[in-house]
């Protein structure tokens, strides 16, 4: 049966999942976990051979890469903790990458609240150019956030953010004020 106008128009619209560059994967899995054995194997098995990496994957892969870093490094924390430090390390090793290097290196001269105005950016280079950022300041130190993300967890925004804004030079406590399926708030304070 073939598919209408109006459908195949509407079909043409919806926007294409994100790609993530394979230098978050990297970040991630073998510059801060620094994986091996078994983990490169069920990694390869997801669909990253870091051996032989791609120069972006789904964001499907880097989800279910992400689960498994959950699950077999830090399988003994709650949920929230858990994501948190996979977010934290995500960043850590993101920022020893070539690409993560340059946004690193600026981090702790521009300060946390220009590190906060800049996190589209840093998403973008994160090959996540399909979040929304809304921000609002509360204070001199804090901004409340909002991320239209249907693809991260919220603690795995707020545990890379506390990492940021650590090289930033601060010292964040980051509080999820709401989820939902299409995003979420982080009230971030430093």
């Amino acid at each position: 049966m073939a598919s209408s106008p109006l459908r195949r128009s509407v079909e043409s619209t919806a926007p294409a999942a994100p790609r993530i560059p394979t230098s978050v994967l990297e970040g991630l899995f073998v510059r801060g976990l620094k994986v091996s054995g078994r983990l490169v194997e069920e990694l390869e098995a997801l669909g990253y051979d870091i051996k032989r990496p791609e120069v972006d994957y789904p964001v499907e892969v880097f989800q279910r890469a992400v689960l498994l870093a959950r699950r077999e490094v830090f399988g003994e924390l709650m949920d929230e903790e858990a994501y948190r430090r996979v977010g934290r390390t995500l960043v850590d090793g993101f920022a020893s990458t070539l690409v993560g290097r340059v946004a690193a290196v600026a981090l702790p001269m521009i300060g946390p609240a220009r590190a906060a105005e800049r996190i589209p950016r840093y998403l973008a280079l994160m090959g996540r150019t399909d979040i929304d950022v809304t921000m609002t300041p509360v204070g001199e130190r804090g901004r409340r956030i909002v991320f239209t993300d249907r693809y991260n967890r919220p603690d795995l925004m707020a545990g890379g953010l506390e990492r940021m804004m650590e090289l930033a030079n601060a010292q964040p406590r980051i509080t999820v004020e709401e989820r939902n399926a299409e995003g979420y708030r982080l009230l971030v304070r430093w």
